[in-house]
């Protein structure tokens, strides 16, 4: 990943802390399933009346997906996604990856 070698099969299948996988793969804007270019899947759902660009992301909980698995995650309950993919859920969005993503964070408080 930090080379941006492409596979022709998911690193997912040969990790051993899926959670760090998951993180490293927010870093780096890659979809935690196929390492193709990520966007992120919020597993809290944005829209709706939420928006996007008002809202606090910091402590959200994402995925970085293709548009494809993106697509797919939302004609799905997330369990059933998760359970396909054998993902433990998503990231909760921190102060860095919210900074590396460009989305709004808590405010500094003096």
């Amino acid at each position: 990943m930090d080379w941006d070698i492409p596979c022709d099969y998911s690193l997912l299948n040969f990790v051993d802390d899926i959670q760090d996988y998951v993180y490293a793969c927010l870093i780096n804007k890659k979809c935690v399933i196929s390492g193709g270019q990520a966007e992120l899947h919020h597993i809290e759902r944005v829209g709706m009346g939420r928006n996007r660009n008002e809202i606090i992301h910091e402590g959200m909980e994402v995925l970085p997906l293709t548009r494809e698995y993106h697509s797919e995650a939302h004609t799905m309950a997330d369990q059933d996604f998760f359970s396909k993919y054998h993902l433990d859920g998503g990231i909760k969005l921190d102060k860095t990856l919210c900074k590396i993503w460009k989305l709004k964070r808590r405010e500094k408080h003096a």
